[in-house]
């Protein structure tokens, strides 16, 4: 409707009554279709396509090829392409078609003698001009709903993915909440069976214990060596379950990293093995240390359990040593603990790591089979890399990395 005032106006002022009573008739009709109820909506649209093709076709006939008519006709042919549907895209083009065609007869048959713009009026000056036209609709009525039917599967493709993805999202933290509540279940489940069936242990060995005291003088020698094996299955089997224990309380990290000094938490382990290091006449040294932001309880249980398995497993022929060494590098710190003992068969690189995995060999210890599965447990929640390298009879090297923290945590 606001398009064909300034229409109104100017065929108003030139005097133009035909084109006047057109524009009228166009803005009437526009205003019925616009404003009063009930009607139905695909009435309305023809109602506004037909009136803006015949404002064009009347431009054309009353301005001349040169004026605005030629662009209604394709402005109205890109609404109707826009707002009908796909299989009537070329309805604006066969519009177009008829009426250069018909412009043509008119002008071929003398009906039209001249345009406006155009005196001494010649077919082929039509043709050239509405050719335009005619190429561009069909241009238009081809391309646009080609576009927009890949758009629509492209805007409905990405619809289905993001429902998959939520879909997926939801299921995923109905599995993480599984996950974590099975998790407390069975931390819960572990820290009651290893705290209930600790005292029954402590019991069997201490009776067992005083049975052998006190009575081995009237037991013969066999059976003061079954008296031998309980007592050593009772104190495996509670080294087992405090491992186990300890193994299920390895949770991910809560704290932000604090300043670590690796050196006083070496002292500190070399204390807790004070005494096998006097049995054993082992040695543990260290390369230079430096302090890295990290969490300490997470790294002394590292440094323990691997120091406690050189010592475990150190060579009966030679006293232990054991070297600890750091070294910062750009993006983490690798740490080694180097030793001496029995040495480990590289057919086994891949097993150490496995909870209850224990290498039955004739120097091995009372090993639980947990000590090394608790390194890599560690290890991983703390964003680090865990491999060995060994030789049988010369020793065996465990290097770990530990990525950096930056002081803004």
């Amino acid at each position: 409707m606001i398009a064909l005032i300034p229409g109104l106006i100017m065929a108003y002022i030139n005097n133009h009554t035909a084109l006047f009573i057109f524009d009228s008739s166009a803005f009437l009709i526009s205003a019925i279709a616009a404003f009063i109820p009930g009607i139905p909506l695909i009435i309305r649209k023809w109602a506004v396509f037909l009136i803006f093709y015949g404002t064009g076709a009347s431009l054309i006939f009353f301005v001349g090829n040169f004026g605005p008519g030629l662009m209604y006709l394709l402005s109205v042919s890109v609404l109707m392409i826009l707002f009908l549907p796909n299989k009537q895209a070329f309805v604006s083009f066969y519009l177009n078609l008829a009426t250069c065609t018909l412009f043509s007869l008119l002008i071929y048959y003398k009906v039209i003698i001249h345009l406006p713009s155009l005196p001494n009026l010649e077919l082929l000056h039509w043709v050239t001009v509405s050719a335009n036209l005619i190429f561009l609709s069909g241009v238009f009525s081809f391309l646009i709903p080609k576009l927009f039917s890949r758009l629509e599967n492209s805007l409905r493709d990405q619809y289905s993915l993001q429902q998959k993805l939520k879909k997926g999202t939801v299921k995923l933290k109905e599995s993480l909440h599984e996950v974590e509540s099975k998790n407390k279940e069975l931390e819960h489940f572990t820290f009651v069976v290893s705290h209930d069936l600790q005292e029954p242990l402590r019991m069997i060995s201490g009776f067992m214990g005083l049975l052998q005291k006190k009575y081995s003088a009237q037991l013969d020698e066999k059976a003061n060596t079954y008296i031998s094996y309980a007592v050593d299955g009772a104190n495996r089997m509670r080294l087992l379950i405090l491992d186990l224990s300890e193994y299920s309380r390895i949770n991910k990290i809560t704290d932000d990293p604090v300043l670590i000094a690796p050196e006083k938490i070496l002292e500190d382990i070399k204390l807790t093995f004070q005494s096998e290091m006097f049995k054993k006449n082992a040695k543990i040294t260290s390369g230079p240390l430096v302090k890295f932001l990290g969490y300490p309880s997470f790294f002394s249980l590292l440094i323990q359990n691997l120091i406690s398995n050189s010592l475990k497993y150190s060579d009966p022929d030679r006293p232990p040593i054991i070297h600890f060494t750091m070294e910062e590098r750009e993006k983490d710190y690798l740490f080694q603990i180097i030793d001496n003992g029995i040495g480990i068969d590289s057919n086994y690189f891949d097993k150490i790591f496995v909870l209850f995995q224990r290498l039955q060999n004739q120097y091995t210890g009372h090993g639980t089979g947990m000590g090394l599965a608790i390194v890599k447990k560690v290890t991983d929640i703390l964003g680090g890399e865990i491999w060995v390298a060994s030789e049988v009879g010369k020793g065996t090297v465990f290097t770990f990395t530990l990525p950096k923290h930056s002081t803004t945590n």
